[in-house]
């Protein structure tokens, strides 16, 4: 736009996750702002590193969290926003409270039928308010008691059936090059263009 070019997140070849004090206390200021304080936790949060990470840089995030993705939309190919998207949201909601969820899982009885219906409760959305806008929905089910009575509106049958492993995508190969202990973070890219060619 009118300002300069601008890194919009910090070194991208790493897989620390140590957070400088002054980004999480931005934002923390942002999620008060944005969300209230109740999405604040009391004690910033700590995530455990992967063995063999290499954390000579601070983990992957936005430079500001002020810059929502949004924002710079108009200024950033597609590419580019998705990926900024993805960084800004898991940044965000990696620095606010866990969300309280209950799973309910219902026997109904019918004669000599019986139907499962599963699903959750959200008590407290927590992190899932930064991820609502990229998460899929999960069925959420009312308040139900034991020995209530239910009208029925419909019936949904499912058969599973048993599928061979996925192909393998990006993500999940980089994944069991981590397991395996092959590479680095800096090496995954080159690998997989090296694959795809």
């Amino acid at each position: 736009g009118k300002e300069e070019t601008t890194g919009l997140i910090t070194y991208m070849r790493t897989d620390s996750v140590q957070i400088s004090k002054e980004a999480r206390q931005e934002c923390a200021g942002f999620i008060r702002e944005k969300f209230g304080a109740e999405y604040v936790p009391q004690k910033a949060p700590q995530y455990k590193s992967k063995k063999g990470a290499q954390e000579a840089h601070e983990a992957i995030r936005p430079t500001d969290v002020r810059e929502e993705p949004l924002l710079l939309k108009a200024h950033l190919t597609t590419e580019q926003f998705r990926l900024y998207s993805l960084i800004w949201h898991r940044f965000v909601a990696s620095q606010c409270k866990n969300a309280d969820i209950a799973t309910t899982s219902v026997k109904i009885e019918a004669g000599k039928y019986e139907f499962h219906a599963k699903g959750i409760e959200i008590r407290f959305p927590g992190f899932l308010s930064v991820l609502k806008s990229r998460e899929g929905k999960k069925e959420e089910l009312p308040p139900l008691t034991k020995g209530e009575v239910l009208k029925l509106i419909k019936i949904s049958s499912e058969q599973h059936w048993t599928k061979p492993p996925p192909r393998y995508t990006e993500g999940t190969l980089v994944k069991l090059l981590e397991e395996k202990g092959i590479g680095r973070p800096s090496t995954y890219a080159p690998t997989i263009n090296t694959i795809q060619k």
